[in-house]
C-alpha cells in the first residue's frame, strides 16, 4: 500500500506539472510604469531616451524599424560601447527604408527572424528598463498612428521574461546580410 501511495503522489505531482501555467503571472511590486501615447505623445522620444540612458546593453525586437531617430540612437549606443542587438521581421530585408542596413553598416548586431509569417513583437530592453506596446519602431507609429508604449522600471521578473523571449528569438534568427 505504501508503494502505491508513493506512485500516486508522484503521478499527482506530474499531473500538476503538466497543468501548470507555462507563463505564470508576474508580480510588479514597486515597479513604475511610464505610459506614452502617440501620435503627439512622444513615444519615439521615450524609446530614444531609454536607448540613450543605456550603459551596458540594448535588445530591441520589432516588426519594423524605419524610425531614423531610433536607429540613430541605437547606432550611437553601439558607438559608445553598449552591447546592442536587434531582431527584426523578415520584411526588413526588402523594405528600402529599414534601419537594418544602416545599423549593420555601423557594426550593430542585426538579426532577421524568418520563422513566422510575421515576427510582430515590439519591445526593447535597455539595461534594467523594459519598454513595449503597440507602436512599431517607425515614424508612422510615432507621428501618424494611435499607439501606446509602456516603460517599466523596477520590474526585474517582467524584464527577465522579455529577455528570455529576446534570446529565443535571437537564437532562431539569421544574421542580417543585405548592405552590411
Amino acid at each position: 500500500m505504501r508503494r502505491f501511495s508513493r506512485y500516486a503522489a508522484v503521478l499527482l505531482c506530474l499531473a500538476g506539472a503538466l497543468h501548470a501555467q507555462p507563463n505564470p503571472p508576474v508580480a510588479l511590486h514597486g515597479a513604475t510604469v511610464q505610459v506614452v501615447f502617440s501620435p503627439d505623445g512622444g513615444a519615439a522620444r521615450a524609446v530614444v531616451e531609454m536607448i540613450d540612458g543605456a550603459r551596458q546593453r540594448v535588445m530591441l525586437a520589432g516588426y519594423l524599424l524605419t524610425s531614423y531617430q531610433i536607429a540613430r540612437a541605437l547606432k550611437q549606443a553601439h558607438a559608445r560601447g553598449v552591447h546592442v542587438r536587434v531582431v527584426l521581421d523578415s520584411a526588413n530585408e526588402t523594405d528600402r527604408y529599414s534601419g537594418a542596413t544602416y545599423l549593420a553598416r555601423a557594426g550593430v548586431d542585426v538579426a532577421i527572424d524568418k520563422k513566422y509569417a510575421i515576427m510582430h513583437h515590439k519591445f526593447i530592453i535597455a539595461d534594467r528598463t523594459l519598454g513595449f506596446g503597440s507602436m512599431n519602431f517607425t515614424r508612422a507609429g510615432d507621428e501618424k498612428n494611435a499607439e501606446n508604449f509602456n516603460i517599466f522600471r523596477g520590474a526585474p521578473a517582467l524584464l527577465d521574461r522579455y529577455r528570455k523571449e529576446f534570446e529565443r528569438l535571437y537564437r532562431e534568427s539569421e544574421p542580417y546580410r543585405r548592405g552590411g
